[in-house]
């Protein structure tokens, strides 16, 4: 792995609701920028408002961005919620504790990982994307 390696990577993803999700990330490094798809799933848990979803979309992302060899990334995404519970510890509902620990492993595996909100104008064609894909899934 090449340890110098870092992005900056902006995540927009959308879920069914039945725990399959998608994740569309702009990613920008030294050398260029590209657009990834990531699948994810989570199992559904009606009283946390999807946040179950931004951390599989989280950690599903952060799994990719490892085998692809990144070291250090920054990952900006739009819902608050994930930023404030992965931009540091926190203590979650027993529940999502599965969740937020995967997508917390996932981040430590990094040389450096951070965590912040995106501008919702930048994640607006990406979760376009995700729901777009999910609702012709849906259709067939």
């Amino acid at each position: 792995m090449n340890r110098n390696s870092a992005a900056d990577v902006l995540i927009g993803f959308a879920h069914d609701g039945s725990g399959r999700g998608i994740a569309y990330a702009a990613i920008a490094n030294g050398s260029g920028r590209g657009v990834m798809r990531v699948p994810f799933s989570a199992t559904p848990l009606a009283l946390y408002g999807g946040l179950e979803y931004g951390y599989a979309a989280v950690a599903a992302l952060a799994g990719e961005l490892r085998k692809r060899g990144f070291a250090r990334i920054r990952v900006r995404v739009g819902d608050e919620r994930v930023v404030r519970d992965l931009s540091s510890p926190a203590h979650v509902p027993p529940a999502l504790g599965m969740p937020y620990v995967r997508a917390r492993c996932a981040l430590n595996g990094f040389a450096a990982a951070r965590v912040e909100r995106a501008d919702p104008r930048e994640i607006a064609d990406l979760e376009g994307r995700a729901r777009a894909e999910l609702q012709l899934r849906t259709a067939a």
